[in-house]
């Protein structure tokens, strides 16, 4: 029978064939000022961690966190979390090894998006990559053919922005992960693939098509609202009223 023992560290793992006993806090962690590399948890009122890092000095308690983050901090506890350093005076090493074991133990309940634990769906990522790979190489193929070849390339444009109409509603994240990523998108939209609009817009200017390179560009921030404040969309829209200015 496999019998695995970490020594060093309150509460860390003893495993036995494939019991584990679970992790707890280190009792001699420093709460206000932890010592080397630590380890940390970010707790909502009822003492259930959503957030596990690693860091140094004060990093447990910088909020340069990623989107999902932020969403559930404000809008699922109203800001409010307790920072709990779980144990500390680590090397690097150990650090990120006793990290990883924190989130598999309480994956389910976390916000990190480098989880291993939560839950997708599996198929449904391999096809959103694969649509969005078939698009990448039709606007590949597009630019390669433009200045030979600017019609058939706002063909492959149009088609790349078929597969984005798919890809695009893919979301393949389950679980907690899911239903924040659910949320941003009903406020905030979708996004699609801006260098397809872009390169579109690019070839009907040049071809004089102003009016379509309008309807192009409406179409696409109706259907990606979250892509509309990114500056390249701007750039997008400064170029297609250009046109149109001078078609008048």
């Amino acid at each position: 029978m496999l019998l695995r023992i970490s020594t060093g560290l309150d509460g860390v793992s003893i495993a036995l064939g494939e019991t584990t006993k679970s992790l707890k806090p280190s009792s001699s962690a420093s709460q206000q000022s932890p010592k080397g590399c630590y380890v940390y948890g970010h707790y909502d009122r009822n003492g259930v961690p959503f957030y596990i890092g690693k860091g140094k000095g004060r990093r447990a308690w910088n909020d340069d966190r990623h989107f999902l983050w932020h969403r559930y901090v404000n809008k699922h506890i109203n800001g409010f979390y307790s920072v709990v350093i779980l144990h500390d005076d680590l090397s690097s090493e150990d650090a990120e090894e006793l990290e990883s074991a924190w989130i598999s133990q309480e994956s389910e309940t976390l916000v990190n998006w480098i989880n291993f634990g939560r839950k997708t769906d599996f198929k449904s990522l391999e096809r959103f990559h694969s649509l969005r790979k078939e698009a990448l190489d039709l606007i590949a193929r597009g630019r390669a053919i433009e200045a030979t070849d600017i019609k058939t390339s706002v063909e492959l444009y149009r088609q790349a922005l078929k597969c984005v109409d798919i890809y695009s509603k893919i979301q393949p994240e389950q679980g907690l992960i899911g239903r924040l990523i659910d949320e941003e998108r009903n406020e905030s939209g979708l996004r699609g693939e801006l260098a397809a609009l872009d390169r579109l817009t690019i070839c009907l200017c040049k071809l004089g098509h102003g009016a379509a390179a309008l309807e192009a560009s409406d179409d696409y921030f109706a259907a990606y609202r979250a892509d509309s404040s990114a500056s390249q969309a701007a750039r997008i829209k400064k170029r297609v009223l250009k046109a149109l200015s001078r078609a008048g």
